[in-house]
């Protein structure tokens, strides 16, 4: 007999709401959107009506929600400012809570966002859809394995198109950010999520950054040299200026091998001896691997946001590991301000 679906209520039905919605649909009766919140009754109604939940089932308050006993779990969708005083609010409710990345606006609340998830008979999951990529997940356990010996070198970057008329830069909280970097950490986090995957854990960054376009709000490119725990040396380039066509490339140099890596999904891996195997044939393995999950992206992170609580599996992305990927911007932007290096405070 399959596991109940999980009665999970949405606060925040903004643009993301319906992402999430066609996830949930995609993954099957794993869920139940039993309720939905949003300041505005006239955007929780419409999210309510697309959803086929009750006009007694939509709130304003979402206290009013966390107080329901027939709601197991919460996912949040509202700026990143608020995470902390929600996280906190669904545990001391019993509350499950998957909320929107990065982790925190900041890096103390995202230290307690930890400390609160570790003593917590709650889950407590940070939505870092990328995470659930299976090529790069099959890429960093290689990696881990031994696959290229060990990691020397690597250089990362994430171009990305300059797009006013993305429908998310409409909203107030992303163009006036309080996050660092703004649009660099909101986005750049999931690029994270594959880089810590698979080098393992930074220790310090050196950066310059900056600012082309006001609608950002932020800074907007940053470019980082980047020392591992490891002992690893590489760069870091993230940009949201470039025209038109964006591109995601990761090259890792190591003692017995190299992985070229272009856009998170097509993987071109060099031995030792210099031979090497083409996208098409290391896609091959990918598919052949466990790392073959049927869900990747937003689905991929809702199934094992299901599986966490209904059957005992491990979080995707765990607070700690999503607070290593916002510590990276906080820091990078730190550096870039003080001129100085900065390390990446650990627990």
């Amino acid at each position: 007999m399959s596991a109940a679906p999980v009665k999970i209520a949405i606060i925040g039905t903004g643009i993301f709401a319906y992402r999430h919605l066609k996830a949930f649909r995609a993954i099957g009766n794993k869920y139940e959107i039993v309720a939905c919140c949003n300041r505005s009754r006239e955007k929780a109604e419409k999210f309510a009506k697309e959803v086929g939940i009750p006009d007694s089932a939509v709130y304003t308050d979402p206290k009013d929600i966390l107080e329901n006993p027939d709601i197991e779990a919460v996912d949040v969708l509202l700026p990143v400012q608020y995470n902390l005083e929600f996280v906190k609010a669904a545990i001391a409710a019993g509350k499950h809570i998957i909320f929107e990345k990065p982790i925190a606006h900041n890096i103390q609340d995202a230290r307690e966002i930890v400390k609160l998830s570790k003593g917590s008979k709650s889950i407590v999951m940070v939505a870092e859809n990328f995470a659930f990529m299976n090529t790069m997940n099959y890429v960093a356990q290689f990696v881990k394995d031994g696959g290229i010996g060990d990691v020397l070198n690597f250089n990362f970057s994430a171009i990305r198109a300059y797009n006013p008329d993305s429908p998310y830069y409409q909203t107030t909280w992303r163009q006036t950010p309080e996050h660092p970097g703004g649009y660099l950490s909101d986005g750049g986090v999931h690029n994270m999520a594959h880089i810590v995957a698979v080098l393992g854990e930074i220790h310090s960054v050196s950066s310059f950054a900056s600012k082309t376009y006001p609608i950002h709000g932020a800074e907007d490119t940053l470019a980082t040299a980047v020392k591992l725990k490891s002992g690893a040396v590489g760069v870091i380039n993230f940009t949201f200026c470039a025209t038109k066509v964006g591109r995601v490339s990761f090259e890792i140099i190591g003692s017995k091998g190299s992985l070229r890596i272009i856009d998170e999904r097509s993987v071109e891996y060099i031995n030792e001896n210099g031979e090497i195997t083409s996208p098409e044939d290391f896609a091959a393995k990918v598919k052949a691997s466990p790392f073959d999950s049927e869900f990747e992206d937003v689905e991929g992170e809702l199934d094992n946001f299901y599986n966490v609580i209904r059957n005992g599996k491990t979080l995707g992305v765990t607070p700690s590991q999503a607070y290593q990927h916002f510590a990276f911007f906080a820091c990078a932007i730190e550096s870039a301000q003080t001129g100085k290096t900065v390390d990446i405070p650990s627990f």
